[in-house]
């Protein structure tokens, strides 16, 4: 629904720009606008609500990571239907647009940046945790630390702790034990 707001207000902005512009058009896409808002205003209501059983308890895993809140939590759990949908971080971090795109032609080869998909709206969401991630996450302040020492942007940093927090998360969820920064060290070797 967002997505298709920012598409009508988009074609609202270029059509106000035509000298010919007919008013009942533009009341149309007033309208509808309009109507989108409300409808995401009460899904956005309607979210906390959908906590049953099973999605508190996915819930609660999401946001045992440092830097998801619980908002986020339930933006991921809706669009993912509660990670039942992947059966891989790999294809969970492609559905959201956040992994490496590579294109190769005969001997060249070479990186445009993420591969871009339509969930804008978690994506920009898991880069503003990533903020919070960076700062309160062990794993996530190495990640983005050793980024930064090899010479990397900044928001490409920040992509790849967007990316490191979705396959956290993922791996939370789908082991069903809650984020430990310490687990490695918890883990006994038998030899």
């Amino acid at each position: 629904m967002e997505e298709e707001k920012r598409r009508y207000a988009v074609k609202l902005k270029a059509l106000r720009y035509n000298p010919y512009l007919n008013p009942n058009t533009e009341k149309h896409y007033e309208r509808r606008l309009k109507h989108l808002e409300k409808e995401i205003k009460e899904v956005e209501v309607r979210l906390p609500k959908l906590q049953d059983e099973e999605f508190k308890e996915v819930k609660d895993l999401i946001q045992s990571v440092s830097g998801i809140g619980e908002k986020t939590s339930l933006q991921l759990m809706t669009a993912t239907s509660g990670f039942k949908n992947f059966d891989s971080a790999k294809s969970l971090v492609k559905y959201f647009g956040l992994a490496p795109r590579i294109y190769q032609s005969g001997k060249k080869c070479y990186s445009p940046g993420k591969c871009r998909t339509s969930k804008t709206h978690i994506r920009s969401l898991l880069y503003v945790c990533s903020w919070t991630a960076m700062k309160h996450n062990v794993h996530c302040k190495e990640l983005y630390l050793r980024l930064l020492a090899k010479g990397k942007p900044k928001k490409l940093a920040l992509i790849a702790v967007c990316n490191k927090l979705l396959r956290i998360c993922f791996g939370v969820v789908k082991n069903k034990i809650a984020y430990q920064s310490d687990y490695k060290k918890n883990c006994k070797i038998s030899t």
